[in-house]
């Protein structure tokens, strides 16, 4: 086997007139993983960290539709930067039952939590700024940090979640002084995990002592599937700034997600997404929330029973194909498991080799900024694929992994 990962992708050529940030947008690691399984006639792909296509509400979408154009007359002008007041007061009453009391002004309608990332991203850094961000972290957030030209400490992430003490003692040791800690810590992407109350506790007691902006991303809090997780930070300390979105509840192509911050940050958020794009569109926001209202908690009680069961599939899969020495996280809710090789194994090795048994995964390193990296990990999502080719997937895997140690 001759191919690479990099064969795979080519790392495009950057003109010298470019801004040094346009390297963070050379390639898509996404693409990279399809690129290498998508030759084969059979292919299974784990990359997919989206909701099952089956499991998007399309009729309540068309019938929501039709009437956000019922409505359009007036609203096709420019219109509300902050984004569709009922739909904030939707929001903020949903997240009241999760114990986080929010003002509908304290909300920011955006072009999915990625746009949330990317706002307070502008808003707070300078080149060469400090972040904490977990390792793993989720590779969409690194591609906007990257773009402002941050610095980061990794702080390690063990069974309850970032590991508070050990990131106190590398701020102490290094003198490092981050502007922002961005975390997932609820059924976090790319493990799976969920931070402990004790951890987020010391994590919001560290962050006010040394004075840094917690940004939580909360995108999978209400698809759990045992007992609901913790508090989100939020509802702990209200100078956190939260992140939501709809993409993993309705679906992620209408791109509508939300940022909740104190007043006196919101005001600047706002005048941020002004300068961004003026505001989220209005027709589909309207969609969204004649979708969402009166409809969400029976659909999301349908996700989690869905989701539960490809859960459970994909950890029985593991459980028999892959060999001895291999561990792996059994995440409470979300789409992912992530995994550990045997010792010695490298997962970006393994890619290619996987990829030509029919069946590909996102490797671990990809999860880690640079001179940061780790290779024995790798994610799998089993949010979108039946149980059937979930099964077959972890069989794939596991001659895979067979064929590298033979």
């Amino acid at each position: 086997m001759s191919t690479t990962i990099q064969d795979a992708h080519p790392v495009l050529t950057t003109r010298p007139d470019f801004a040094r940030r346009a390297k963070a947008f050379e390639a898509s690691p996404w693409a990279e993983a399809w690129d290498l399984v998508s030759s084969h006639p059979d292919p299974i792909y784990f990359g997919n960290g989206a909701p099952a296509r089956e499991a998007q509400p399309l009729d309540r979408l068309r019938e929501a539709g039709a009437r956000a154009w019922t409505e359009a007359d007036g609203i096709l002008d420019y219109g509300e930067v902050e984004g569709y007041r009922p739909l904030r007061e939707l929001i903020a009453g949903r997240m009241a039952r999760r114990e986080m009391l929010v003002d509908p002004d304290e909300i920011m309608i955006t072009n999915g939590s990625q746009q949330g990332i990317d706002m307070v991203a502008r808003l707070m850094l300078d080149p060469g700024d400090q972040i904490v961000v977990e390792g793993p972290a989720y590779i969409g957030a690194m591609q906007t940090f990257d773009a402002y030209e941050a610095s980061y400490v990794v702080a390690p992430i063990d069974e309850d979640g970032l590991d508070v003490a050990a990131l106190d003692r590398m701020l102490s040791a290094t003198g490092a002084r981050p502007k922002l800690i961005y975390t997932v810590p609820t059924f976090q992407n790319p493990t799976g995990i969920t931070m402990t109350r004790a951890r987020r506790e010391a994590l919001l007691a560290l962050a006010r002592e040394r004075g840094i902006l917690v940004l939580e991303d909360d995108p999978y809090g209400e698809l759990y599937y045992g007992d609901a997780p913790p508090q989100p930070l939020r509802a702990l300390d209200p100078s956190v700034v939260y992140l939501g979105s709809f993409s993993k509840t309705i679906a992620p192509g209408i791109r509508v997600g939300w940022t909740v911050a104190p007043r006196h940050l919101m005001d600047l958020l706002l005048m941020a997404k002004e300068g961004a794009d003026i505001h989220t569109g209005r027709v589909v926001t309207r969609t969204v929330f004649h979708t969402a209202d009166g409809f969400l908690d029976d659909h999301i009680a349908t996700l989690r029973d869905l989701y539960r069961q490809r859960r459970d599939a994909l950890l029985l899969g593991l459980e028999r194909h892959l060999p001895p020495g291999t561990v792996w996280s059994c995440p409470g809710g979300g789409f992912f498991v992530w995994v550990q090789l045997p010792a010695g194994l490298d997962a970006d090795v393994l890619l290619p080799i996987a990829a030509a048994h029919g069946v590909a995964y996102l490797p671990g390193s990809w999860f880690y900024p640079a001179g940061h990296k780790e290779h024995s990990g790798l994610r799998l999502s089993f949010s979108s694929l039946p149980i059937d080719r979930i099964e077959e997937g972890t069989r794939r895997l596991g001659q895979a992994i067979a064929a590298v140690m033979g």
